[in-house]
């Protein structure tokens, strides 16, 4: 079949469309290249790690190097630097101890020496190197209360506190009692034992600490909050505490 004029005319009109849209390259001209992308950087790396191990406990053991006794305690500087207190023992500079087993107090602050300890371990005991413990001077025994001591007036007998444990904790409760025992400036308080003649054994002893100074055999009017279960470490445990307590004579 021989083309037409019509279909050679359309043929025609699209090659010059064609080559009219086609963009013109100057074959002198280098051709041009499109710019790469930027490189995405990679993630820094993570830094490394290094573990450090926790302060180990100072071996408590060596030679007096001093030492002094207040408030029924005996402290001892050892030739390491480090503080370690315990019973009120005789101690002479140059003493050889042994290894101890303490309970380490930060910021300790000792009234009755009138200073701050920033590190210091309580002891039981304090081991001749090699030996036994050095001896503890006695002490007396403590007095009890065995006569009956009226309670204050709206207050608790020491039998009734104990019955009461439950429903008194962290309240006020005020108790007449006899002192028989004392130990001031520990843990910057002074601490007294008062009986009152009620109770068992367990349930008859009520331990307070306060500001005030009494002497044994003082019957005495307590007023603090009754505190439970509380845990000052070396080895000041109670289960029944009356804390800050106002002390006054009967």
């Amino acid at each position: 079949m021989q083309p037409t004029k019509q279909s050679v005319f359309a043929l025609a009109v699209m090659i010059a469309g064609c080559t009219r849209d086609a963009p013109r390259v100057d074959p002198s001209e280098p051709p041009v290249t499109q710019p790469a992308p930027p490189a995405i950087a990679a993630p820094p790396a993570a830094p490394e790690r290094t573990a450090v191990a926790p302060a180990a406990t100072p071996r408590l053991e060596g030679t007096v190097a001093e030492t002094m006794n207040a408030g029924g305690y005996t402290y001892a500087k050892l030739d390491s630097g480090t503080w370690v207190a315990g019973p009120e023992t005789k101690l002479a500079v140059g003493t050889k101890l042994g290894a101890m087993s303490g309970t380490l107090m930060t910021g300790f602050r000792s009234s009755t020496l009138n200073r701050t300890f920033e590190e210091i371990y309580f002891v039981t005991e304090f081991p001749i190197a090699g030996g036994a413990a050095v001896p503890t001077p006695a002490k007396p025994a403590p007095m009890t209360a065995s006569e009956k001591i009226e309670p204050a007036a709206g207050g608790q007998t020491i039998a009734q506190v104990f019955a009461n444990v439950s429903t008194l904790a962290n309240k006020s409760v005020v108790v007449r009692g006899k002192v028989v025992k004392v130990n001031n400036q520990i843990l910057d308080h002074n601490w007294l034992h008062i009986q009152d003649g009620t109770g068992a054994a367990g349930t008859n002893d009520l331990t307070v600490t306060t500001d005030a100074t009494v002497a044994l055999g003082d019957v005495v009017v307590v007023r603090g909050t009754l505190a439970t279960n509380k845990d000052f470490g070396a080895g000041y445990k109670y289960a029944v505490l009356v804390e800050n307590a106002a002390v006054s004579p009967k």
